[in-house]
């Protein structure tokens, strides 16, 4: 696991760690996962203190232990004023942005420091709020109060940007909409750092049945119920994009061929075009994972075989279809 800052973390693997001790990183990235499925997305910029005025709740006086509890704070907030709770006038207002102190070594006595304000002329995205002073150690986030900023990515296709070529994802909203509405929200968020996406990757091919990867960044966690959605199409088709595990995200697969078996197992959310399928055919013939030992289940022969090196889809971005 490689520690962007004391708040979050990248993995190229499961989120367990090995000697069955979870370390904060790995339970904080778990907190901000499960805030996701909960509907509370924290939407996560490094070494920014977004600024907003009025100031709702001061960090001098209000310290949480992590990131995740920083930006359930601020829904919790939002709540708050929702059922009238809040103090009226200036400051009685709901929480559309957050910051905290993550760095015990940049933040000193500051460490832990959690500032929930309003920004009443806050921009969608891809424009950032307003930053404030020096801000190595901080890191902040974003509550919208609507998706209204997505209609502008309605006809927008999904586009995973790799070394061996670009996979591009038609939306399907008509079968998942939930999915395709957190996909939205989750590419808009990411376009002001270029759609960098850190832990989006590919790691499993088999041959004549599927391609695997998996959507997420920090901050950034896609999974919806599978339930409720559309009825899924019986026979999944070639190139037909879906979650995987019977869930809604955040591994997904693509189809290399008609399949009947899964039935309505799987909620789908995006066809390949047929330019991706090309890709999708060269990461078939890249490398696997060689065997460690007799029961090694990530090696090659084994199934699920593995790549020997997970491809990075390091950007994500929303182009116009055609």
């Amino acid at each position: 696991t490689t520690t962007t800052s004391s708040g979050s973390s990248s993995s190229s693997g499961s989120s367990g760690s090995s000697n069955g001790v979870v370390s904060a990183v790995e339970l904080n990235s778990a907190k901000l996962r499960a805030l996701a499925v909960a509907g509370d997305m924290c939407y996560i910029t490094q070494d920014y203190e977004f600024w907003g005025d009025p100031i709702l709740v001061w960090g001098y006086e209000h310290r949480a232990v992590d990131v995740a509890e920083c930006c359930a704070a601020c829904h919790a907030q939002r709540r708050l004023w929702e059922r009238g709770g809040t103090a009226q006038g200036r400051n009685g207002s709901a929480c559309n942005l957050w910051a905290f102190c993550a760095d015990k070594d940049k933040c000193k006595d500051r460490l832990g420091e959690c500032w929930l304000r309003r920004d009443n002329q806050l921009n969608p995205p891809p424009a950032l709020p307003k930053a404030h002073g020096n801000n190595l150690g901080w890191i902040s986030g974003v509550v919208y109060e609507n998706d209204t900023h997505l209609q502008q990515y309605s006809n927008h296709a999904l586009v995973f940007h790799t070394t061996v070529g670009d996979i591009t994802m038609t939306l399907l909203p008509e079968l998942a909409p939930n999915s395709v509405a957190e996909l939205l929200r989750a590419a808009a968020w990411l376009a002001p750092y270029n759609g960098y996406c850190q832990n989006c990757r590919i790691y499993r091919p088999e041959k004549n049945f599927l391609v695997q990867g998996m959507i997420e960044a920090p901050g950034v966690y896609v999974a919806v119920p599978r339930h409720p959605s559309p009825p899924q199409r019986m026979v999944m088709e070639k190139g037909l994009i879906c979650w995987a595990g019977g869930s809604g995200g955040p591994h997904w697969f693509v189809n290399m061929v008609d399949q009947r078996g899964f039935k309505d197992d799987h909620l789908c959310f995006a066809k390949a075009t047929n330019e991706s399928m090309a890709v999708f055919d060269k990461i078939l013939e890249l490398p696997l994972k060689n065997k460690t030992k007799p029961n090694d289940m990530n090696g090659e022969g084994c199934h699920p075989p593995r790549l020997a090196s997970e491809l990075p889809c390091p950007n994500l971005s929303l182009d116009a279809s055609d």
